[in-house]
């Protein structure tokens, strides 16, 4: 008779989990990227290997939903950062970790920690994204925290965030609050509306942090649009802190050769204001072509340089040595990225 309960009980729990398994589900993702970067500042000249050359960095993730009934699902995002030079992670799920409740009609509900609205146009609308030797990131100051360390320019902690359903004739959107809490949190509020249409992509982004006695304050406005031999992307961003303020804008285009795709972008940065670093302006002119070897790995190559002016010393790798003042910065990257 015991024998018989516990397998009772032994089919119960599988039967319990295959209909929990059936409602739900877990998945793995992530991307490995590593290059090799040869980088100049100055007279100074490094080779290194590097990561995250490719439109993303290194990164280990887990995602799943579960349909709760009524039309109503929940869902979670935990991701980190890798470093697959070293065989280590980085910063817990500092990229993003969030719990979800949405539905087709009503839209999300996004608590946690996220990416703020106003980072998506500086990532979207260029050819390479903000990552790499022609990282569209590359001469924005402070990235990815922003003027006086605001800690928001590319994600907030402590969040609430709400994202329009689809279904609305193209529009689309992100609104977020971020309570102050600690070292870890930074007191963000934003949002983001745009439009997206066939080959057109449209958007507007605001965010505001308080940082002190002033408040951080970026808009950007930014779009593509795919002509089919071409497609054509614009950004501009400006974002300022009390009289500091740097404006940013960049135009690109990627086009498709074969099984890959050339990419190119110019942007041009201006800081302004009192303190120490400002008063300088930089041009960043970066070429590369990605080869798909299949839908998940990518062989890629860059090349960058900026050339700095006043006090404006902008790099074009994290590897790369220390920025000079007014000098130039370039940089050659040969890598493979492989998503799963």
């Amino acid at each position: 008779m015991r024998q018989q309960l516990k397998l009772l009980l032994a089919l119960a729990a599988m039967g319990a989990f295959g209909a929990a398994q059936g409602q739900s589900s877990v998945t793995v993702f992530g991307s490995i990227d590593l290059n090799f970067t040869y980088s100049k500042a100055g007279h100074a000249s490094t080779k290194a290997m590097d990561q995250g050359g490719y439109l993303l960095p290194s990164r280990l993730g887990f995602r799943g939903m579960e349909d709760l009934g009524g039309g109503l699902a929940a869902g979670f995002w935990l991701e980190t950062a890798v470093l697959p030079d070293t065989g280590v992670t980085q910063g817990g799920f500092g990229r993003r970790s969030t719990v979800s409740l949405m539905t087709k009609d009503l839209g999300e509900l996004r608590l946690g920690r996220d990416y703020t609205p106003t980072f998506w146009n500086v990532s979207s609308f260029s050819p390479f994204g903000t990552v790499g030797v022609g990282g569209s990131s590359n001469i924005v100051e402070g990235w990815p925290l922003g003027l006086g360390r605001a800690r928001t320019q590319a994600r907030a902690s402590n969040s609430a965030g709400y994202f329009l359903p689809r279904g609305l004739g193209g529009l689309y959107g992100q609104f977020m609050f971020a309570a102050a809490e600690g070292v870890q949190g930074a007191g963000y509020r934003g949002g983001r509306l745009g439009y997206e249409s066939g080959p057109l992509n449209v958007a507007a982004a605001y965010g505001q942090t308080a940082v002190g006695v002033d408040d951080y304050r970026t808009v950007t406005v930014g779009g593509s649009y795919d002509f089919g031999v071409v497609k054509a992307y614009a950004n501009h961003l400006r974002h300022r802190l009390g009289r500091e303020r740097q404006t940013n804008a960049l135009i690109g285009a990627s086009v498709p050769v074969g099984a890959g795709q050339i990419r190119v972008s110019f942007a041009r940065s201006e800081r302004s204001g009192p303190g120490p670093g400002t008063g300088g302006t930089a041009r960043q002119f970066a070429i590369g072509y990605a080869h798909n070897l299949s839908k998940r790995t990518t062989l890629y190559s860059a090349y960058s340089r900026i050339n700095n002016r006043g006090n404006a010393a902008y790099v074009v790798a994290d590897s790369s040595p220390a920025g000079v003042a007014g000098r130039r910065s370039s940089g050659l990257q040969l890598g493979v990225n492989h998503a799963f």
